[in-house]
């Protein structure tokens, strides 16, 4: 096989992504394989890395021997610190090139389709607020789980935990939502402990979604909690229009539930996304997209223009 091939990967707290195009643009395959995440340590997302490449090229119909004509743009969570990015790139990979960047980066290359001004509001098992305003990156939150990650499902889950073990106590008002947390545990209390001390972040994700499903029962409770979550959500989309930030596309797969709690006057920042952060990996490795039709991203439903993993 003489031409080459362009792969984009996009390594998240979640899971880690693949998709695999010719030099035209053309889709050939994708693939996933498990999370990503720069501080869940660099030899492991390598491993990830490599694993999810070589299951793209499967569906693809290739095999391993490819790995060599094949150009890799990889963006991974938490890639903020500057010695994992140096380890990263310093890997013996097997592929033809690699570049490497953070899943917000690729994002928002892939979001305003190698657009140079514009930016990106992932809310999904973390969050962050990223743009480019002539191809220089600006950053809002995204500084991982114990720290930031605002208005994402997994801090709105531990949120909701809380106020579940609170409202058993009578400290907060009990609600079904609280009910059918605590039922999850038994009403134990020490279960709910025993269970957060190894929980990781999509852990408690999967109880930010159970929010959203209280949320949509009116729950008292769970709206309160989605209220504060679509506060917190509007408050990275100011930080970024206060850095000359002002078109903004929402992507991850917590940003479908958030964005009917945003507040009123940030909602005008929004932009459809054109491509996902896999596409803008592929961009970054060098690669080509097809061509939008015309009013692509106005026609096209909310998951498809802000889809993110």
């Amino acid at each position: 096989m003489a031409n080459s091939l362009y792969m984009g990967i996009d390594g998240g707290g979640s899971n880690c992504r693949g998709r695999l195009r010719d030099e035209d643009g053309t889709l050939l395959g994708e693939a996933i394989s498990g999370p990503a995440n720069a501080r869940n340590g660099i030899l492991a997302a390598q491993e990830q890395v490599a694993k999810v490449a070589r299951e793209t090229l499967k569906d693809a119909g290739f095999g391993a021997e490819v790995l060599g004509q094949t150009h890799v743009g990889i963006g991974l969570a938490e890639l903020h610190i500057s010695a994992d990015k140096e380890a990263f790139r310093n890997w013996e990979h097997p592929f033809a090139s690699l570049r490497v960047a953070s899943d917000a980066h690729i994002a928002c290359l892939g979001g305003h389709g190698n657009d140079q001004d514009g930016g990106i509001l992932i809310l999904g098992t973390g969050s962050c607020g990223y743009g480019l305003i002539k191809g220089q990156p600006v950053n809002v939150g995204g500084w991982g789980f114990e720290l930031s990650d605002m208005a994402s499902s997994a801090q709105v889950g531990i949120q909701a935990l809380r106020f579940a073990m609170a409202a058993l106590d009578g400290i907060y008002e009990v609600s079904p939502m609280t009910d059918h947390i605590m039922a999850m545990f038994g009403d134990s209390q020490e279960e709910m402990v025993l269970w957060a001390s190894t929980a990781t972040p999509p852990d408690f994700a999967g109880y930010g979604h159970v929010v959203v499903n209280f949320a949509e029962r009116e729950d008292p409770v769970a709206m309160k909690l989605m209220a504060d979550c679509g506060s917190q959500a509007s408050a990275m989309l100011r930080a970024l229009a206060w850095r000359g930030v002002n078109r903004i596309a929402l992507m991850g797969n917590f940003a479908e539930a958030v964005e009917p709690w945003l507040e009123v006057e940030t909602t005008t920042l929004l932009v459809p996304r054109l491509h996902d952060a896999r596409d803008g990996a592929i961009l970054l490795a060098g690669g080509t997209l097809p061509p939008l039709e015309p009013g692509h991203e106005q026609d096209m439903g909310y998951k498809e223009r802000y889809g993110h993993g």
